[in-house]
């Protein structure tokens, strides 16, 4: 009789792939509730979750609708309608850019400010509301953070390398 087939080893991103989905699925999750409880809060002051990104973007630098896109993760025109918007309800102004002539600077106005002040209020509800009985430290929420941030910067190959860890096996013993 001829032994049995060793078993390929599967690859890293095999192992992994049942863990990542379901931290996608929690992530999307997530960023759904997010979304639908920054609507509820802001939906008084007339700003949608988009528009409440886009001026916290924006509240301590003018930027150009392709900056806004960059920082937030999204399409410039999808970042252009969003400060279209925010034009049009005088929150924001568009100012001439020194560096480019055809790209203005999205700033908040004096109203914009007001908004973003009464939005940051609002942001210490939203806080509490994801996190009330959860017993977690400024620090734990900056090392999610961290982490999150990482996997976005390795999706677009401009993370760098993380620092080593050694590996534990069952029983707590370091590998060597």
């Amino acid at each position: 009789m001829s032994p049995d087939p060793q078993p390929t080893p599967r690859l890293a991103s095999e192992a992994l792939d049942p863990a990542f989905q379901h931290l996608v699925g929690e992530v999307f999750r997530l960023n759904g509730q997010l979304l639908a409880t920054a609507e509820e809060l802001a939906r008084p002051m007339g700003v949608t979750p988009a528009g409440w990104q886009t001026i916290a973007i924006i509240r301590d630098e003018p930027l150009t609708a392709s900056e806004i896109a960059r920082r937030l993760g999204m399409r410039r025109q999808s970042a252009q309608h969003n400060v279209n918007r925010l034009v049009r309800q005088g929150l924001v102004e568009l100012q001439a850019n020194p560096g480019h002539r055809r790209a203005p600077l999205a700033a908040l106005t004096a109203a914009g400010r007001r908004t973003m002040a009464a939005l940051y209020r609002l942001q210490g509800e939203l806080a509490a509301r994801f996190t009330r009985g959860l017993d977690l430290s400024g620090a734990d929420l900056d090392a999610v953070a961290a982490t999150l941030r990482h996997l976005r910067e390795t999706a677009l190959g401009d993370a760098p390398p993380p620092p080593r860890r050694a590996a534990r096996r069952s029983g707590g013993q370091r590998r060597g």
